[in-house]
């Protein structure tokens, strides 16, 4: 699988007029390994200090663009796995990884051509996941 970055800056500056006051964006990541713009697909995922933001783009050149944003609080994620896939091929190995997402109403799948950014995403929701149960909130 080729691995080539999603630019995500456009909807960096989107999720960062949407922090409420006294929230901090942590991270902004990637959340598919494609450049297609034309689904509805999760594009980018941001980590802020209190919720998980899922950014989804359907874009219809010259005829539309629609925005939507997903707002998940880190108390509502029930679970949270990481999947890491790998095709042996003769000459390489092709691996992609998906971080699945479960909450009481939807789960939430975003996919990485970049096993090391899948990683990334899981190791932060689940710090704060841990957070929340150390401090004794549902």
């Amino acid at each position: 699988m080729a691995d080539e970055p999603l630019d995500i800056a456009d909807y960096r500056d989107a999720i960062e007029s949407l922090l409420l006051t006294g929230e901090e964006l942590e991270a902004a990541f990637p959340a598919a390994s494609g450049p297609s713009a034309d689904s509805d697909d999760p594009r980018a995922v941001a980590i802020t200090s209190h919720r998980l933001i899922v950014c989804a783009r359907e874009l219809k050149r010259g005829s539309s663009d629609r925005w939507a944003f997903r707002s998940i609080l880190f108390s509502q994620i029930e679970g949270i796995e990481l999947t890491r896939h790998e095709t042996f091929r003769r000459d390489r190995i092709d691996a992609w990884a998906e971080v699945d997402i479960q909450t009481p109403r939807a789960a939430v799948r975003l996919h990485y051509a970049n096993t090391g950014t899948a990683r990334e995403v899981h190791d932060r929701l689940l710090a704060h996941m841990l957070t929340l149960e150390a401090r004794g909130l549902p």
